[in-house]
């Protein structure tokens, strides 16, 4: 009885944490998901870099990502703002700027690529602001989809498993979906090199911490579905 009462106010404690993250304190991405006409690659990220510089002066940082192992070579647009405070400033200000009637004007001229899939999503740490994602880094992203009614649980197998995973050598970073990814959590693991996130991986095979964790899960209740798993790395 003990037992299932700290399970019960652990559960209740993560979602109020989810709660008020979502609302005004954590950060916030928009992520759009482009694959180049044939040819048109460098052309793409030439117009990528145009409309990076245009989204910083208007508040938001950018990073320009390509898809590795796990999808298709897509490249990722993604901007980040500190709080959903200057998200919404940010989009307002978008609304009326002269610099994206231009930027749209000639890239529709000349397309260079395809929007394949676009969508928000809010860091679950309320202490990440956009700047703490500068710089190059290579990162692996599971994308969940959480059954109804279970994201306190899910979450609470998350915060399991970060520590594990830190300790193996990667950042760990968890993001639930917004607009266009409902129910969608991505846990994003993240690394200096494609060397450091082998060593680390390497670190998680048969008789370690993880193994065991996965062990013991296997048993458990089913509370979500993985519906996707990439690599990818910065580009900019």
């Amino acid at each position: 009885m003990i037992k299932l009462l700290m399970k019960t106010i652990r559960l209740f404690i993560t979602s109020i944490l989810l709660s008020i993250s979502m609302v005004s304190f954590a950060e916030v991405a928009e992520v759009f998901q482009w694959k180049a006409y044939p040819g048109k690659a460098q052309d793409m990220l030439v117009s990528m870099s145009k409309a990076a510089q245009i989204h910083a002066s208007e508040g938001g940082q950018v990073s320009i990502d390509a898809h590795n192992i796990g999808s298709t070579q897509l490249i990722n647009y993604i901007i980040r703002w500190d709080n959903s405070k200057d998200y919404a400033k940010s989009k307002d200000t978008q609304r009326s700027s002269e610099a994206w009637v231009d930027f749209w004007a000639e890239s529709n001229a000349n397309p260079s690529g395809e929007l394949v899939a676009s969508f928000s999503a809010s860091n679950l740490d309320p202490t990440k602001k956009a700047s703490d994602f500068n710089g190059s880094y290579v990162y692996s992203a599971s994308i969940w989809k959480v059954n109804p009614g279970k994201d306190s649980e899910l979450i609470e197998k998350f915060m399991e498993s970060k520590s594990i995973l830190e300790a193996a050598g990667a950042r760990v970073e968890i993001y639930a979906g917004g607009w266009g990814a409902p129910g969608e959590y991505h846990y994003v693991l993240m690394y200096d090199s494609w060397t450091n996130l082998e060593a680390s991986f390497s670190k998680l095979g048969l008789g370690s911490d993880w193994a065991k964790l996965m062990q013991r899960r296997a048993s458990e209740e089913v509370i979500a579905e993985q519906i996707g798993y990439i690599t990818a790395q910065t580009m900019n």
